[in-house]
């Protein structure tokens, strides 16, 4: 067996091998290779962000459907919360009021305040604390005035109650319709037009004079001349006129076609009374063929003096 021996180093490093030694088909390999793949790569990125065919034109059917959607929901809301200028005005309560002013007339008034601004015209800002006191200020005889705004529906409901017509009042510078607080509610050209209202005529001879929402009379006053004509009425004794003297608180009753006059107290809560006391004496001087040829008068309580 032969033994061999090591070499002794020399004491010389090995030469590193220069980069220019490699073989030149192995770098010019990698290097094509990295770039193809780098290439490849980014095709496959752009790839992917290129829209398929058909793609855009999808997205904006999308996008134009919702807009068609959207715009069919705010049309709908504009025309939920819309209000028509024209009303619908309906009458509660008592509706002999309704001869003094047509519904036609309260109609064209309410149509008129809603259309005067233009926050009326949609739910959420319309005024109707504002339309019912103008319209109440407008027309004085009406004692309630309420503006409904529908869920649904554009016309604005307005109901209106009016109050009772309770006497004519005839005073210096012309007739007023009296409510039963004896407030002037109406003036009146042509009081033989509300003859279907069947209501008292009176006569002032004080010199007053009045103007619409002004008070006439006061609240007994009116209850006591409305007691008179319904106690004598319902006896069938028709009165032909009444007036209020001037200077006292004296009610004068013309009765049919007789010569003479009743009167009666109108600072007493009696009229009931009083009424009874003339339909007494009546009967009793028409029993002894008695007609007095000036008046019957009742103002003292149980008494009766006549001329």
């Amino acid at each position: 067996m032969r033994l061999f021996r090591k070499a002794a180093p020399t004491g010389r490093r090995p030469r590193p091998q220069d980069a220019t030694d490699r073989p030149a088909a192995s770098l010019s390999y990698y290097s094509r290779r990295s770039d193809e793949d780098l290439n490849i790569g980014r095709q496959q990125v752009r790839a992917k962000r290129r829209p398929l065919p058909g793609s855009l034109r999808r997205f904006w059917l999308q996008r134009f459907g919702l807009i068609i959607l959207s715009v069919a929901v705010i049309a709908s809301a504009v025309d939920v919360i819309s209000l028509s200028a024209h009303t619908s005005v309906q009458t509660v309560g008592s509706t002999a009021i309704a001869l003094l002013h047509t519904q036609a007339e309260y109609q064209t008034a309410a149509d008129r305040l809603v259309a005067a601004s233009i926050w009326n015209r949609n739910k959420l800002t319309v005024n109707t604390s504002s339309i019912a006191r103008q319209l109440k200020t407008e027309f004085p005889e009406l004692t309630s005035v309420s503006v409904s705004v529908p869920v649904l529906a554009h016309r604005p409901i307005i109901y209106i109650e009016p109050d009772q017509p309770a006497i004519l009042l005839i005073v210096s510078n012309g007739t007023f319709v009296l409510d039963g607080a004896g407030r002037a509610i109406l003036a009146v050209t042509n009081p033989t037009a509300l003859a279907d209202l069947n209501l008292p005529l009176v006569t002032d001879q004080s010199g007053l004079t009045l103007k619409r929402d002004q008070q006439g009379l006061t609240t007994s006053n009116v209850s006591f001349i409305q007691t008179i004509v319904a106690q004598l009425a319902a006896k069938s004794i028709s009165i032909s006129s009444l007036t209020l003297p001037a200077g006292t608180s004296e009610l004068d009753a013309a009765i049919g076609r007789s010569s003479y006059i009743v009167k009666f107290n109108l600072a007493t809560a009696t009229a009931r009374q009083q009424a009874g006391t003339y339909l007494a004496t009546k009967a009793r001087l028409e029993s002894r063929q008695i007609t007095p040829s000036q008046y019957i008068d009742v103002r003292v309580d149980g008494r009766a003096y006549y001329k």
